[in-house]
């Protein structure tokens, strides 16, 4: 079936067992399987770690930690390498997130939109648009905002 005007393909990411987000078809670059994560002292407890990919340095984020206000403990870790830009025109750049399974596609239509979901309450510093899937809300990142120190610090919620 083609794709209309109002349809646009995009990849549902399992950021834990419970929370899923969407980027664009473009944005997800490449997946690694089991990457090898290296930590940075002190840096927030969700965006400890960097990877290399293609000789670049990235960051590595959990935003499943952050979303939380907590560590996350995972069994599987995967890691999705993701361009943005700054601006329109600009060179692009990338980041990664710690994703808990492989990401999905799915096609979207501008009748699925609808607002951000009340909890984690974090997704409006996280999220640029929302989109109903069944009966799940998936919240549409914003890479450059995430990536760029765009979000709040959240102190940690032990215990």
């Amino acid at each position: 079936m083609p794709e209309s005007s109002s349809d646009s393909t995009a990849w549902i990411l399992a950021l834990d067992d419970r929370l899923r987000a969407a980027v664009g078809e473009r944005e997800l670059i490449h997946l690694i399987e089991v990457p090898t994560l290296l930590e940075v002292p002190l840096c927030p407890y969700y965006c400890r770690h960097i990877l290399v990919w293609n000789d670049a340095v990235l960051p590595a984020m959990d935003l499943a930690a952050w979303l939380h206000g907590q560590p996350s403990q995972r069994s599987r870790t995967l890691a999705g390498v993701f361009g943005y830009q700054m601006r329109r025109g600009a060179k692009p750049e990338y980041g990664a997130l710690l994703l808990a399974g492989i990401p999905a596609r799915a096609r979207v239509t501008d009748e699925s939109a609808c607002g951000l979901p009340k909890k984690p309450r974090n997704w409006r510093s996280a999220a640029i648009s929302c989109f109903k899937q069944g009966s799940d809300l998936i919240p549409v990142l914003d890479l450059a905002h995430i990536f760029a120190g765009g979000l709040p610090q959240i102190p940690p919620q032990f215990g």
